[in-house]
């Protein structure tokens, strides 16, 4: 009943009000819920508008600037909680982010997700979010399936299965808008198949021309150091994978369809010989690449190494340390940035809810962020888990 309601009042807009005015002033204010799912069932014009592309991007870059999204995973069980920011009363210099508070939404159970079979899997398997959508994969032959967590709609990609080990990657390219789905189909350590597929265009998958000597690099070489890891990032179009042992970037260009590759510094590929049993991560930190190289069993101290200026390759050197550091502290992770420019760093405690660390990269300060978790055990292997952030979006993927 209260939707019909809701449904009627939209409908008794249209005679009042100017077309103008409802698509420029109002229709923009909306939560992306009640665009996706209520206005667009209005009439073909309203719908044709919000899922026009310049309505969407607009959309998409008013929410980034003040909303960042948490998903958790609790074994086959999938939360989500909000927070957004706002200007602290009293709290004088604008610029400065400890004048401003983040407002939490409640945790909230997100169970359509638990339909998705990728999402059911072990944690470490490949979840990617990308400008707002969420891919999942699976090495296991599991069905690929996309997902946007603000609108709850999703698709599954076209299944095929391989006896082989199959490695998935999400990218978005701004200049095009679109998004792909790049297939690494691992045969043997010397023979791999490139696929692509693009959301709203390709019903089935593309094999890629791929030269294997792109970059002047043995590219299989390459793509089978990368293939084990299923750590990636894509910023400025490209999806990003980091190569320990060759100590460089593997580079995907999402729009061209091309690789290449961007050496580390050298005083950050001499990190990973400083460091025993590291596990390198890439990241994003304030829309560059970045790795995170320090050990991760050192909860105090993080060694971020950040490629400030693509085309000179200029890297700079992060060090982050806390003074104070919760005693029973098992693990940390580095995040990403989040829409307020901290860097968003994940603590896990023992017999303690997940604790976020935003830390501001130009005063040196952190703040802490406590999830609440409506009856919270802390039992082992109990804890919720943090597996990534995204933006609200309204992209339709039906």
């Amino acid at each position: 009943m209260a939707r019909e309601g809701r449904k009627r009042k939209l409908l008794n807009l249209s005679p009042e009000l100017p077309t103008e005015i409802i698509f420029s002033h109002i229709l923009p204010r909306l939560p992306p819920k009640d665009l996706m799912m209520q206005c667009r069932c209005v009439c073909k014009s309203w719908s044709s508008f919000i899922c026009s592309p310049s309505f969407v991007a607009d959309f998409w870059n008013d929410r980034n600037k003040s909303t960042t999204n948490f998903l958790f995973q609790k074994q086959n069980r999938f939360f989500s909680s909000k927070i957004e920011e706002k200007e602290q009363q009293g709290g004088g210099n604008n610029n400065n982010n400890n004048n401003r508070v983040l407002i939490p939404t409640p945790v909230a159970e997100l169970s359509y997700l638990s339909r998705c079979e990728a999402l059911q899997l072990y944690r470490y398997d490949e979840v990617k979010s990308v400008h707002g959508l969420v891919c999942a994969s699976s090495r296991k032959g599991d069905p690929v399936f996309v997902v946007n967590p603000t609108t709850r709609e999703s698709i599954q990609l076209p299944h095929v299965k391989h006896n082989a080990v199959v490695v998935y990657n999400f990218g978005f390219s701004p200049l095009t808008n679109e998004y792909k789905v790049l297939q690494l189909i691992n045969f043997r350590k010397s023979n791999f198949q490139f696929n692509a597929f693009t959301l709203g265009q390709d019903s089935s998958w593309r094999p890629l021309q791929v030269d294997p000597a792109a970059g002047n690099v043995d590219l299989p070489f390459k793509i089978w150091a990368v293939a084990a890891m299923t750590d990636s990032v894509c910023i400025n179009g490209a999806i990003h994978w980091i190569d320990k042992r060759e100590k460089d970037i593997l580079v995907f260009d999402v729009e061209k369809e091309s690789f290449s590759v961007v050496p580390l510094s050298e005083d950050c590929a001499q990190g990973f010989e400083d460091y025993n049993e590291i596990f390198p991560s890439i990241i994003e930190v304030g829309g560059c690449v970045a790795v995170d190289i320090a050990n991760r069993w050192e909860y105090d101290r993080i060694i971020l190494w950040i490629l400030k200026d693509y085309q000179n390759l200029v890297w700079v050197k992060e060090t982050i340390t806390f003074s104070e550091m919760p005693e029973k502290t098992i693990r940390s992770e580095v995040l990403g940035t989040i829409h307020t420019g901290e860097l968003a760093i994940m603590m896990e405690v023992v017999d303690s809810p997940l604790q976020l660390y935003l830390y501001n990269m130009k005063s040196k300060r952190h703040r802490i962020f406590d999830f609440v978790w409506p009856g919270f055990k802390a039992e082992p292997y109990g804890r919720p888990l943090l597996q990534l952030l995204y933006c609200d979006s309204i992209v339709p993927l039906k």
